[in-house]
């Protein structure tokens, strides 16, 4: 028994064998990436941990049932040229009245203000009096809540482009749009930092949940997420 079209067949079985190779080869090359944001990256780093496999959590301004998650979204890392930008945006500290009211911890708000301006770098420069005003309108732990935006943006270092592009500090969700993703876009930092402390405030530190180790459990999928938090309020204490 012949077949009529044996040549035809045997071009069709080759050819079909070099395009699988071909689209595994690009399959390979263009999308198996495991990078991350390197302000993501530094903070794993710092943890010495798997940058293969973060669990942060990220917070949304969409009904709340759980802010639990199983990963940090991937953010892109803001290019040398936004960065040189959008690092002197807050060159210039905020300007404000003191009284001379002790705020927290025995520091006045110039005091506080001050001393959280040491932990904040990067997009977050010279914002520590937004941290130190939500805490006098509020009460809310000054150092925890930086300690939190830092672990989050990864602002200890160079802040992620969420934050520099659109002035969302937490990976909040449900309001306008940050380059045609899900996540929001906020006219400035200074209400981006109220955004993401009201969700702190209202959704755990009102509910008596004020410390990392009651947050945890509710805020982040990873059980070292307090430990992380923590050591960040260290940090800005001793500073």
């Amino acid at each position: 028994m012949t077949f009529k079209y044996k040549k035809e067949l045997v071009v069709v079985g080759i050819a079909g064998v070099i395009c699988l190779t071909l689209f595994l080869g690009i399959k390979h090359a263009f999308f198996t990436s495991t990078s991350i944001d390197r302000p993501l990256k530094k903070v794993m780093d710092y943890y010495q941990e798997d940058v293969n496999q973060p669990k942060m959590a990220y917070a949304t301004t969409e009904p709340i049932t759980s802010l639990k998650s199983s990963s940090m979204p991937f953010i892109e890392m803001p290019s040398e040229e936004e960065i040189e930008e959008f690092d002197s945006f807050y060159q210039e500290e905020p300007t404000f009245k003191e009284d001379g009211s002790i705020i927290y911890d025995g520091l006045t708000m110039t005091e506080l203000t001050d001393k959280l301006n040491r932990s904040l770098n990067s997009y977050l420069a010279n914002t520590g009096y937004f941290f130190a005003e939500y805490t006098k309108k509020t009460g809310l732990n000054p150092y925890l809540s930086v300690a939190i935006v830092l672990l989050e943006t990864g602002c200890k270092w160079k802040c992620s482009s969420l934050t520099v592009q659109c002035n969302n500090i937490g990976g909040l969700k449900g309001r306008g749009s940050c380059n045609g993703t899900s996540y929001s876009r906020y006219d400035s930092l200074d209400e981006g930092i109220a955004s993401y402390l009201d969700i702190i405030y209202n959704n755990y530190y009102l509910k008596g949940l004020d410390t990392p180790e009651k947050m945890g459990p509710k805020y982040a999928a990873s059980s070292q997420w307090a430990m992380k938090v923590n050591r960040y309020i260290e940090e800005v204490k001793s500073k």
